[in-house]
């Protein structure tokens, strides 16, 4: 029974540690949330992941919108603008030739010479799979308080623990 175990429970950090989190900071990739504050009460959040989920990118913006909102001490927040980008990239192959001329001097006892000869270099880039981004950015107003009856104005709470169940 314990080995068993033993098997299963290493096959599952295996497959943890090989599965990158989604939902983090952006790192040098690029990929993850990011904000910034605009002024007291506005910020600018943003989310970028790997892949053709402009969905999935938003619920992500959101999420990051009502955390920031609950970090910041509000109650609400408000989209006041939004833009939603996707990228999709084509695979590639290129298979090139080129020629040049390669000269070369050589001295000696009695003297240097010259001589030329031609070179050809060739080359190969093989890329598979289609590549995608998708990144959403959000500009949100926080407020506390009775939340206002635009379409557009989230309760920070709710949002946070509705999206959050549904990613785990």
């Amino acid at each position: 029974m314990k080995k068993p175990l033993a098997i299963l429970m290493t096959v599952l950090f295996i497959t943890a540690c090989a599965a990158p989190a989604v939902y983090q900071p952006a790192s040098g990739s690029g990929y993850g949330y990011r904000e910034s504050q605009i002024a007291d009460n506005r910020y600018r959040v943003s989310f970028k992941m790997r892949g053709d989920s402009r969905f999935e990118a938003m619920d992500y913006a959101l999420l990051r919108a009502a955390e920031l909102t609950l970090m910041a001490g509000y109650d609400w927040f408000v989209v006041v603008d939004r833009q939603v980008d996707g990228e999709r990239r084509e695979p590639r192959s290129k298979v090139g030739a080129s020629r040049t001329q390669t000269t070369e001097r050589r001295c000696g006892l009695l003297g240097c010479s010259t001589s030329s000869r031609p070179t050809t270099a060739y080359g190969a880039e093989l890329r598979s799979g289609n590549q995608s981004e998708s990144e959403v950015i959000l500009e949100i107003r926080l407020g506390k308080g009775v939340r206002p009856t635009e379409s557009d104005s989230y309760d920070a709470l709710e949002v946070r623990d509705n999206l959050r169940s549904r990613m785990n």
